[in-house]
């Protein structure tokens, strides 16, 4: 059990399937009709691009002495790809230029900006948690809204905003967990400002998205049900984080909150 854990993490199918079910909220929430290939696309389009942030330069330096582990993470990678390049055909226009900008920056994410200096959009100082969150909204919220041709509101602005929130929050324990292993240049947070002020910080980004919750002109009964469960959870493990926290609780707990939000979306729907 766990090799397949590890296995199911490293290979980026759990993040996947967080994003996918941020994607499945945004659409219970606003009523949206996608199709199963917007998801496929969704879907194979994380596991590929998380996995080529992670892995592209022990592919590049250690191709000859790859672990049997990574090179099935390749292939899951590999046909992740086949499987978006498929999905992103059926896709509306407008839905692939997006699709495109994002992977563009993800691609930025890991390879370096120029020839003369070494640093990539990752290691450029306090920006790689919004970054992130940035590029994870605009996945999980405009896209969808993009592909079925929704007419953009005030509500869905402020949808945006509480998923940023709520994926800073959703990365501020990574971020005091690798406390003592980052390097001073990136500037995280915690880095910044300790650990206690971090918790604050992160806890008051969760009462400002329950504060824009209410103000919604249209306020979605269950969508406000599972908002509060997902600000309760996130700040239950903000407050638990610690640098000494496995990379279980992160990695697999912590990237689980979206997961738990769309079961209790099910339940209640």
């Amino acid at each position: 059990m766990k090799r397949f854990l590890d296995f199911y993490i490293n290979s980026s199918i759990h993040v996947a399937l967080a994003v996918l079910s941020f994607c499945f909220l945004t659409a219970f929430e606003l009523d949206l009709k996608l199709s199963v290939y917007f998801y496929i696309s969704l879907f194979c389009a994380s596991v590929s691009g998380y996995n080529f942030v992670k892995y592209f330069g022990l592919a590049k330096f250690y191709y000859r002495s790859l672990t049997t582990k990574l090179k099935y993470i390749q292939l899951v990678s590999l046909l992740s790809l086949i499987g978006f390049l498929y999905a992103f055909l059926t896709l509306r226009t407008p839905s692939q230029l997006l699709l495109i900008f994002l992977g563009f920056i993800t691609f930025l994410y890991a390879i370096p900006l120029g020839i003369k200096t070494p640093s990539n959009l990752r290691s450029i100082g306090g920006v790689k948690i919004y970054i992130i969150a940035i590029v994870w909204a605009g996945t999980t919220v405009i896209l969808p809204l993009l592909e079925t041709q929704s007419v953009l509101v005030l509500d869905h602005l402020l949808i945006v905003f509480q998923r940023i929130f709520a994926l800073i929050v959703l990365m501020l324990p990574f971020e005091i967990r690798d406390l003592e292993l980052d390097e001073a240049y990136l500037s995280t947070i915690p880095q910044k400002i300790g650990i206690q002020n971090t918790k604050l910080i992160g806890c008051a980004l969760l009462a400002d998205s329950f504060i824009l919750e209410i103000l919604k002109q249209q306020v979605n009964r269950e969508s406000s049900i599972v908002l509060v469960f997902t600000i309760t959870v996130l700040a239950v493990f903000l407050v638990n984080s610690t640098s000494c926290r496995s990379r279980y609780y992160t990695s697999f707990l912590v990237e689980s909150v979206p997961i738990m939000a769309l079961i209790l979306t099910l339940l209640l729907n």
